[in-house]
């Protein structure tokens, strides 16, 4: 080496450098530029992911939101049915209904389950939830215009009646086809009602029939009502309404030691508040649910000795013809 020329050395030196060059770049430089390479790959992919992700956690709140928003729908159509249809609340609910409208006058009420068409899923399969309806008929009486009506004990005429009940059948007996007794009531009155329990619940309460006869001088009223109910396997929401068709809102612990279901034509049971009056039915071909026994009975007999000029009497729109004092029946 000390005996290369300077020229030579410095050959040598150029040499020696560039090789170290050359090293530098295959093993260092061209090295880092590979793994650069890669690592911008791995970003970008990693962007990628990162954005793939922020799309599907926008696409998860907006299908929790939409989820919501189905729950929400479901939560109302459920509640749009009654969730437990009680026959005894329902009818106590109607009852309460018509005789708040001044249509107290109940001939019958009675209840049937309807049967409704099953549901299937769209691939025809049968559901297990199903759809149910309670329908009820009440039939009702209107007034007839002329004879003196009562409604329970009201003018009471028991033996238990703070007023004497011979008097207070004489003072009454002056007043048929007088006053309020001169105006057949019950027909607005039950078109009223109807009104109200078509309205209390438009969706799952529907008044499919209604049906009005003449009888006896009076008006026969008759009305169907359907309720509406579903069954739910995995129900959502929680039923808290408070309506009267929907849980008992009538009376409680009622004395019934006297009696409660039927009435005999006479009542000699002590312990009954109805002691000592007659049924209105004693005489099947007199027909006013709505009025006093003894009342229909002054009719019939009246109407039997006037014959067919008591009928010119009566105007059965509200205007009546003085007539005498009949004698009051005994008592």
């Amino acid at each position: 080496m000390n005996n290369l020329t300077a020229r030579e050395k410095g050959f040598m030196y150029v040499i020696t450098l560039l090789i170290i060059v050359v090293l530098a770049y295959f093993f260092g430089i061209r090295t880092l530029n590979k793994k650069y390479e890669e690592y911008k790959v791995e970003l970008q992919t990693l962007q990628d992911r990162k954005a793939y992700l922020d799309q599907l956690r926008e696409n998860n709140a907006s299908m929790a939101s939409e989820i919501e928003i189905l729950k929400s729908s479901c939560v109302d159509l459920e509640l749009s049915f009654i969730d437990k249809l009680e026959t005894d609340c329902i009818e106590q609910y109607l009852l309460k209904t018509f005789e708040t409208a001044g249509c107290p006058f109940l001939v019958s009420i009675g209840a049937a389950d309807q049967g409704m068409s099953p549901v299937t899923y769209p691939d025809g399969t049968p559901a297990n939830e199903s759809l149910s309806c309670l329908q009820i008929e009440v039939v009702y009486s209107s007034t007839d215009g002329y004879t003196v009506t009562q409604y329970n004990r009201t003018p009471d005429q028991t033996r238990g009646s703070k007023t004497n009940v011979a008097e207070t059948i004489a003072d009454l007996a002056g007043k048929m086809g007088q006053g309020e007794y001169a105006k057949r009531r019950g027909y607005n009155e039950f078109l009223t009602a109807l009104k109200k329990i078509n309205a209390d619940n438009t969706d799952c309460i529907k008044v499919s029939n209604i049906k009005v006869e003449e009888s006896n001088g009076a008006l026969t009223l008759t009305a169907t009502i359907d309720f509406y109910g579903v069954n739910l396997v995995n129900r959502l929401s929680v039923d808290e309404r408070t309506d009267a068709y929907t849980f008992w809102t009538g009376h409680t612990n009622v004395d019934t030691k006297g009696g409660f279901v039927g009435f005999p034509y006479v009542c000699d049971n002590k312990n009954s508040l109805w002691y000592g009056i007659s049924n209105n039915e004693i005489d099947p071909n007199l027909g006013k649910p709505f009025a006093a026994y003894w009342a229909s009975a002054l009719f019939k007999l009246q109407y039997d000795e006037a014959g067919e000029d008591l009928k010119t009497l009566i105007n059965f729109e509200g205007e009546t013809t003085p007539t005498p004092t009949p004698t009051p029946a005994a008592t």
